[in-house]
């Protein structure tokens, strides 16, 4: 995936069951990730190839076509031939054609191009009188009768006619269904055509998958459910979240439940606790395990349609964006709304609290928007429906659990933990965290555990991607050794226990404690074999201890 391409992006429009038009839209440098075939472009969104057999469900606006390797363009052109002119001169020339691909007989999928001028000019239209008469075709009136489909010699008038037609598709003038019963008699009749031809070559593979691919959606057969191996996911997601086995266990199977049924992705889990104990980190390594996409949300920025605030139709253009705008890849996305206990409210009108909560309830159900990147100013707009996303959110509840606490020996004493975590979930949650019980009837909730000294020191020691590995893979990579001690892994623990900040403080804390220690490394390359880190350096960053090498 090193070499780089010019590929055209071309926009397509379904006007058929198995008919496609396409034309460009622009062209792009990137690479091509061999294993999925995607085009990724300098900007990091990705696209399929024209003949991806997701574009028979509606789930992509743009693919890419017209490869061109860069190290043949410099190559033709020469090294100090201005790049910039060539793209200009290929995107000019892509787009000055139109791309019809439609199935004959057989399944037999057909290519076609055709010049863009012509079609979408007058002057393309022929006069009823000029089409050839033919007795033994029958065919039915195009809608706005600029001329007669009816009687005619196929190999000319049926290339007049897709002719016109897809210059009246590209200008707007119907909508899908109202060609969809002419492009059926065109497909009819492709066979007999001269200039329509599979002369492209196009790949048989990608072919029987295509029509595969739509013989499954036309028989309306049930797609099998993503099974997940949770002991797998579990060991990859614990080998980077420490201290928290049993709630990680616990969202994975849920998370494997709602993938067995769509039903239950009407229902969304509640992750609890408080800041710093690994709810983004739990939900980012799931998904990426699971190959999903992951969005997060911070809920404190949301609010009703009109307010000032950003609307939900907007947050899902964002994902659309991030998934390169693959419907179907945003539709099954994991989407994490955090912080959402700052959105409980007990007043009846929260235009940015309950009415929020509201809109979330319709989300996690199952619904369809519109959406776009401003709401004010909306432009290009694509429909979203969530019914097929898994739908996470988090917050401390500090106040929720510290009145549990409090409570405790009243209606939660003698119960099981299983149970008052239950209660929890219903009465504390709208007691004290001001959540409705709308809301939380529509969720599971999953509190994480809190982080002791020694939770935070064991993330340090045990976990794949801790702050000090992390310290530790740079300095190697100077060729000095880094070293820490007992007593600075508790000293940094207690620290960011003190702070309150879990493990996400550790970073902050470790860069702190070793800025001088890395600056004199860096500054004089190999004069150092070993840094060694103790507790003092907490105190001051200079209070480091060091190996020098042997000359």
């Amino acid at each position: 995936m090193n070499d780089k391409y010019v590929v055209a992006i071309m926009n397509l429009k379904k006007i058929g069951e198995m008919d496609f038009i396409f034309y460009c839209d622009h062209v792009a440098i990137g690479r091509i990730d061999e294993e999925t075939e995607t085009f990724i472009d300098e900007n990091g969104m990705t696209y399929v190839p024209m003949l991806s057999p997701a574009i028979l469900e509606n789930n992509v606006s743009q693919v890419y076509f017209n490869v061109v390797k860069m190290d043949e363009v410099r190559k033709q052109m020469g090294l100090n031939y201005p790049i910039h002119t060539f793209l200009k001169i290929f995107e000019e020339k892509v787009k000055s054609n139109i791309y019809f691909l439609g199935k004959g007989k057989g399944d037999k999928l057909y290519f076609a191009t055709f010049d863009k001028d012509k079609i979408l000019s007058d002057e393309n239209i022929p006069k009823d009188e000029n089409i050839p008469k033919d007795e033994n075709n029958s065919f039915e009136e195009m809608k706005d009768a600029k001329y007669t489909i009816e009687d005619y010699n196929a190999n000319y008038s049926i290339n007049l006619q897709l002719e016109q037609l897809l210059g009246e598709i590209l200008d707007g003038d119907y909508s899908p269904s109202d060609y969809e019963g002419i492009i059926k008699d065109l497909d009819d009749s492709l066979n007999t055509m001269g200039k329509i031809t599979d002369a492209m070559s196009l790949n048989s593979s990608k072919v029987s998958s295509i029509s595969k691919k739509k013989n499954e959606i036309i028989e309306g057969k049930e797609v099998k459910p993503q099974r997940i191996d949770i002991d797998d996911i579990y060991n990859k997601v614990t080998k980077t979240l420490i201290a928290q086995d049993d709630p990680a266990r616990r969202v994975i199977v849920e998370i494997a439940r709602k993938e067995m049924d769509i039903r239950k992705k009407k229902e969304g889990i509640l992750l609890t606790g408080p800041t710093g104990i690994g709810k983004t980190e739990l939900m980012r390594l799931i998904a990426k395990y699971i190959d999903r996409p992951f969005l997060k949300i911070d809920s404190t920025q949301l609010t009703m349609p009109g307010y000032v605030g950003k609307d939900i139709e907007e947050v899902l253009w964002d994902l659309y964006i991030q998934c390169g705008k693959d419907l179907e890849k945003t539709q099954k996305a994991i989407v994490f709304f955090d912080e959402i206990d700052k959105k409980g409210s007990s007043k009846k009108s929260d235009p940015s609290g309950k009415g929020v909560l509201n809109v979330l309830l319709s989300f996690i159900e199952g619904t369809t928007y519109d959406a776009c990147a401003n709401m004010k100013y909306p432009a290009e707009v694509v429909k979203i429906d969530t019914s097929n996303m898994t739908v996470i959110l988090g917050g401390a509840y500090s106040e929720v659990y510290k009145n549990a606490d409090k409570h405790d020996l009243g209606f939660l004493k003698g119960e099981s933990s299983e149970s008052k975590e239950q209660l929890m979930s219903t009465k504390n949650f709208v007691d004290y965290g001001m959540m409705s019980d709308e809301f939380m009837s529509r969720v599971t909730v999953v509190k994480l555990n809190e982080l002791d000294v020694n939770a935070i020191k064991r993330i340090m020691l045990e976990s794949d991607q801790s702050a000090i590995k992390i310290q530790q893979e740079i300095f190697d990579k100077l060729g000095v050794k880094l070293t820490f001690t007992d007593g600075y892994t508790t000293a940094v623990a207690k620290n960011a226990y003190d702070k309150k900040t879990g493990a996400r403080g550790l970073n902050g804390i470790i860069d702190e404690s070793t800025w001088k220690a890395f600056e004199d490394v860096y500054s004089h390359p190999d004069m150092y074999e070993e840094v060694i880190l103790d507790e003092k350096v907490l105190d001051s960053p200079e209070n480091y201890q060091y190996v020098k090498k042997n000359r």
